[in-house]
């Protein structure tokens, strides 16, 4: 079904990861825009009854038992083989199996919004009753949205990333804009979740569709496959334990947040969270294509690939992550004050400069995550995200009632900074094969551009007035590391092909000959 030659596959990759960076980057276009509408519009307490109600229907994504990763790299091989009757063998095992987990999940969420809604999280008496609601609705469409994932997997195992992009856009175009129609038209909170509910059982019936018209053999059938299911488990068990590292390292701070400092408090941290974990989450988009394209490197054994992979790979991830985070971090108080209001603002800059650093760091490891997961080596990634979770929750209790939310920021903080480096330190050396240091070697150039750009970033500080001036001075520091990235002579032979093969094909060429993945 797909080709094996390398300038196809390196193409194939770098299409990919553009698509997957857009995808990203559309919401957060429509989040510029709509964020302080939707904030201001339910209020900070409801925002944060909102986001709170986010945050524990994710908890509930452990329920997937890690069975989502391990259908994917099963689905991404047999695809590369051929093998139209192993796909629909998958995918109705992981449909009898998800049919079971959407039903038990949105039960349980049902019978703990009562006590989530009034005992547990620090929710005003006016919102108790529609929390409920929210929770009792959230709970319906998680059943939606587990179900669904049975097909979803589809377009990007098979590296439609094209396709999954454009689905992604559309939805969220749509979300968004009937989020302000209901504010526009008066409705609160429980009008804002049953449009959300809505907008997922659209996107249900569309990636439904699509992974049809992806995969024209496709038959949904409820047929479970003990042993294939227990072959899923056995590699996705250590999905399982990294959903549940990455679960409390993103969301646990939040709902501790709303049981120590309340619901408010969580709008203050949300906030700037929100623009924080798009660093991490650009990346993550960019490089999400490295797990199936691992996965059928490591199939066929071509280990040379796979070092040329996260080499490249890796310098590309450490260029784009510091060129947006520094702009973020050194304008985030502006930003803030001009985008959100002085209330958001006072309350939020310091932790928002925080998890930015956070998120930067997470990002790194982007790469070598991938790579592991696509190797066979999920347990790894398991373990590295169960510790520095750990250590999170631990240091969050230490420092959240002397620090306030600063406190959860820099607990944030310290877990991955002591964490990330031993990762990817670990992968480089016994999973790929290489010195364990080629991070450092590669980031420290770039590390000394950063610090360039942030000192330029923050000479311009004093010529901030509103939020247009804010924007246009953040997009000047992000092109101004690419500026200074080639004036220090730093541009690599890696790089000149991605250009190259850009130019290429936008000029409608034919692959690079010489372009190798």
């Amino acid at each position: 079904m797909s080709e094996h030659g390398s300038p196809d596959l390196a193409w194939r990759t770098l299409k990919n990861s553009i698509y997957g960076m857009i995808e990203f980057a559309w919401p957060i276009l429509l989040a510029l825009f709509a964020s302080p509408y939707i904030v201001h519009g339910l209020g900070v307490d409801a925002y944060g009854v909102l986001s709170v109600v986010g945050v524990t229907l994710g908890f509930f994504g452990f329920f997937d038992l890690g069975i989502g990763g391990a259908a994917t790299r099963h689905i991404a091989v047999a695809y590369e083989r051929g093998d139209a009757e192993e796909i629909n063998h998958v995918v109705s095992t992981v449909l009898a199996f998800y049919l079971l987990v959407g039903v038990l999940g949105a039960a349980i969420l049902g019978i703990l919004a009562q006590p989530l809604s009034t005992q547990i999280l620090k929710i005003p008496m006016g919102l108790q009753h529609v929390a409920q609601l929210a929770f009792y609705v959230g709970a319906t469409g998680f059943a939606v949205a587990v179900v669904s994932g049975s097909f979803n997997a589809i377009p990007r195992a098979i590296q439609r990333y094209d396709v999954a992009a454009k689905l992604a856009i559309i939805t969220a175009t749509m979300n968004t804009g009937l989020t302000l129609l209901v504010l526009h038209f008066g409705g609160g909170l429980g009008w804002v979740v049953l449009a959300g509910f809505v907008m997922t059982l659209v996107t249900a019936a569309a990636g439904l569709f699509i992974a049809r018209r992806l995969v024209p053999t496709l038959e949904l059938r409820v047929r479970f496959d003990k042993a294939l299911f227990k072959e899923l488990f056995s590699f996705g068990a250590y999905f399982l334990i990294s959903q549940l590292g990455v679960l409390v390292l993103y969301q646990a701070d939040k709902l501790l947040i709303g049981s120590f400092l309340g619901v408010a408090a969580v709008t203050y941290y949300v906030v700037p969270g929100n623009l924080a974990t798009k660093i991490q989450g650009l990346v993550a988009a960019a490089t999400s294509i490295v797990f199936p394209v691992s996965s059928t490197l490591f199939e066929s054994g071509r280990s040379d690939a796979m070092g040329r992979l996260y080499r490249e790979g890796t310098r590309l991830v450490m260029i784009l992550a510091t060129a947006v985070s520094v702009p973020m971090a050194v304008y985030a108080g502006k930003f803030l004050l001009f985008w959100m209001g002085q209330d958001i603002a006072s309350k939020s800059s310091e932790v928002m400069v925080l998890l930015v650093a956070t998120y930067y760091v997470l990002a790194l490891s982007s790469m070598a995550w991938g790579i592991a997961n696509g190797s066979g080596r999920a347990k790894v990634n398991a373990l590295f995200t169960i510790v520095i979770a750990a250590a999170d929750v631990v240091l969050f209790l230490l420092l959240v009632k002397p620090l306030g939310l600063v406190g959860a920021g820099l607990a944030y903080l310290i877990s991955a900074a002591v964490g990330v480096p031993i990762l990817v330190s670990y992968i480089e050396r016994w999973v790929i094969g290489l010195s364990g240091f080629e991070f450092i070697k590669t980031g420290w150039r770039i590390w000394l551009v950063g610090a360039v750009q942030g000192v330029l970033a923050w000479l311009s500080l004093r010529v901030v007035t509103n939020l247009w001036v804010t924007l246009i001075l953040m997009l000047a520091s992000f092109a101004s590391f690419f500026v200074l990235y080639v004036a220090f002579g730093y541009l690599q032979q890696g790089d000149r092909d991605v250009i190259r093969m850009l130019l290429r094909r936008l000029r409608g060429g034919a692959p690079d000959p010489t372009a190798e993945m």
